[in-house]
């Protein structure tokens, strides 16, 4: 993931995503309980999560129900002896907080700054995870990160689960690819991804704006959406692609947002974000 100055770099994302579970939590309605993200979070992530919500007028619904989604994914579908692989991991405690089969082995890829402290909090918590190994894996998306996994313990050709959580919209469209055919190359059957993709309408947005105008001035390209999340996936080499609509699976969380909390209208497709789930082979 790039760290140039026209996106926050990765560390103040990562506390930001924290600072949303942290306050999902103090919920009485919880959608999900996350005790580390709090701490995690910090002063940083809490200051991070009020500033984008000053700037898009509002609290940010759709953080809870993805993380929700992410969550009920993958336990029903992760097996004894599975691969699980986050790219992007920030300050993700997925390994910690969900009851998860037993002998999964883990593997969480980012900057490796953000990942020592990572570990280092959780060290000092106390935090326990019930994988049989969990490995943290200091990498580039935009580089040779496979290599990196191998070298970490990862083995090819097993069945493996990837993250891809609030990711992609910080890639340009040709790592995009190369990501995802790289989790593909290095999957067995059976295997699957879990994404999130924005819709080309975000690009639209009037609180957009200022980002968009910030990565044209550093001359890199606008964050990635598509509205064929779909095909993104098929190309990648992954056989079977189901996409999930949030603003359709906040309604039965009983947590709706943006255009559905105000009736029964559909949104339009390109100004949503859509959840994706790919399969490979058997």
């Amino acid at each position: 993931m790039d760290n140039s100055p026209a996106r926050p770099p990765a560390s103040s994302t990562a506390h930001w995503i924290a600072a949303a579970r942290a306050r999902e939590s103090e919920r009485s309605d919880a959608l999900f309980h996350d005790p580390y993200a709090a701490i995690l979070a910090g002063d940083v992530g809490r200051a991070s999560l009020a500033a984008s919500e000053r700037a898009s007028g509002g609290e940010n619904l759709f953080l809870a129900v993805r993380a929700l989604f992410f969550d009920e994914a993958l336990i029903a579908e992760a097996r004894a002896d599975d691969a699980v692989v986050l790219l992007g991991a920030g300050l993700d405690t997925r390994a910690f907080r969900l009851p998860l089969p037993p002998d999964i082995d883990w593997y969480e890829i980012d900057d490796g700054a953000l990942l020592a402290n990572k570990e280092r909090v959780l060290d000092e918590l106390g935090a326990s995870s019930s994988c049989r190994t969990r490995q943290p894996v200091a990498a580039d998306l935009g580089g040779p990160w496979g290599e990196a996994l191998l070298d970490a313990g990862f083995v090819a050709g097993r069945r493996t689960i990837w993250l891809a959580e609030g990711l992609l919209f910080y890639l340009s469209s040709e790592v995009v690819g190369a990501v995802l055919a790289e989790a593909c190359r290095l999957s067995g059957a059976g295997s699957l991804i879990l994404a999130d993709v924005s819709g080309t309408g975000l690009h639209r947005l009037p609180m957009m704006q200022p980002y968009l105008s910030s990565r044209s001035r550093h001359g890199l390209p606008p964050p990635f959406a598509t509205d064929d999340p779909a095909g993104l996936l098929a190309r990648a080499g992954w056989t079977s692609v189901t996409v999930f609509e949030p603003w359709k699976l906040a309604i039965s969380y009983g947590r709706p947002f943006g255009s559905a909390a105000a009736g029964p209208s559909t949104p339009d497709p390109s100004m949503q974000s859509h959840f994706v789930l790919a399969r490979l082979g058997g």
